[in-house]
């Protein structure tokens, strides 16, 4: 018997930070093999961003990779944030927020004119949100929702994190170590978040938004699916976050029947990052291990035979669905 073909595999939600990483990026692609890979940047601290590392990439490799580029904040920052540039009694009051909307709006359609696919949100992550103290669905971003809207931008969106980081007795030390404790309450909760997300699809629902990591929502699907129920174009990537493949294998049964009811909603997607690389044998043998996870846990069935002691369950999902979250979905969202 003849093997199966293989499976064309898009990555939606890879991190390239490090221009000097492109062959290692190309490696861990080749070894999936994954024949593209989505981009996605960030904004810097600086008020620059990490798009300049996504072009080098596509002008080495542009048959390798799609663009989904990062809001530089700039001249922005000099308007919101006391300390930078405007005075303190000037910096947030309605006037910057205006002048600052109209800036971060306006470069959806640059974008899309340097050539970029998409756009990459991180300022639904609780450290970036206190960063940034500004509602989601305030009027800062108003006229960028109203921009992605109209030009059909598609955006991947990271919002939340694990409900640990809010939990002073199992905040795990390494999130810590990154800055993700949320225990002092001067972070907004998930709940907050998802309020405000819930504001915005409510105004915008032709917004085509891919929420990273499942949205947080590994733990609980039925309320997974009455999100998606509810914004029937949003769509999840399967990018892990802390124990999320555990949280899919304490009920597999159930994962299975979720994956086959929204098989048209999940995105294959892995955070390989050349962060992690860069942290040396570590990070490159997690780098190895995610995507070989996912994969198993999609395509094979029962306890899975993988390297560690964490042990997980896959769902052995058919073909055609795997066809879905492999490629197809990643290429109807950015209308490829």
């Amino acid at each position: 018997m003849s093997a199966a073909p293989a499976f064309t595999i898009i990555d939606g939600h890879v991190h390239f930070v490090h221009p000097e990483r492109m062959d290692d990026i190309l490696a861990l692609m080749d070894a999936v093999p994954c024949a593209q890979a989505n981009l996605v940047c960030l904004p810097n601290p600086d008020g620059t961003t990490q798009n300049p590392a996504a072009l080098h990439f596509r002008a080495h490799h542009p048959d390798r990779v799609f663009l989904s580029g990062a809001l530089a904040y700039g001249e922005a920052l000099s308007w919101l944030v006391p300390g930078r540039l405007a005075e303190p009694a000037t910096a947030g009051s309605p006037e910057a927020l205006a002048r600052a909307a109209e800036l971060l709006a306006v470069q959806i359609p640059a974008l899309k004119a340097q050539g970029f696919n998409g756009l990459k949100l991180i300022e639904g992550k609780p450290e970036v949100r206190k960063l940034l103290p500004f509602p989601l669905d305030g009027p800062l971003y108003a006229p960028l929702w109203a921009a992605l809207e109209r030009e059909q931008f598609p955006v991947v969106m990271h919002v939340g994190d694990p409900d640990e980081f809010w939990d002073p007795a199992r905040c795990p030390d390494w999130a810590r170590a990154s800055g993700w404790d949320y225990t002092d309450g001067t972070y907004p909760t998930k709940e907050d978040l998802y309020g405000e997300l819930d504001a915005i699809l409510a105004r915008h629902p032709g917004l085509r938004i891919t929420f990273a990591h499942f949205y947080f929502l590994s733990r609980d699907l039925d309320r997974a699916a009455r999100f998606l129920d509810a914004h029937p174009i949003v769509c999840f990537d399967l990018t892990p976050h802390m124990d999320m493949y555990v949280d899919f294998s304490r009920d597999p049964a159930s994962a299975r029947a979720f994956f086959l009811r929204y098989q048209d909603r999940i995105i294959y997607g892995t955070d390989t990052d050349t962060r992690a690389l860069a942290r040396g044998p570590e990070g490159e043998r997690l780098m190895r291990f995610i995507p070989q996870l996912i994969r198993a846990f999609l395509e094979q069935e029962g306890e899975l035979d993988l390297p560690g002691e964490t042990r997980y369950r896959g769902l052995g999902l058919p073909r055609p669905v795997l066809e879905k979250i492999y490629h197809a979905n990643f290429e109807r969202m950015f209308g490829i």
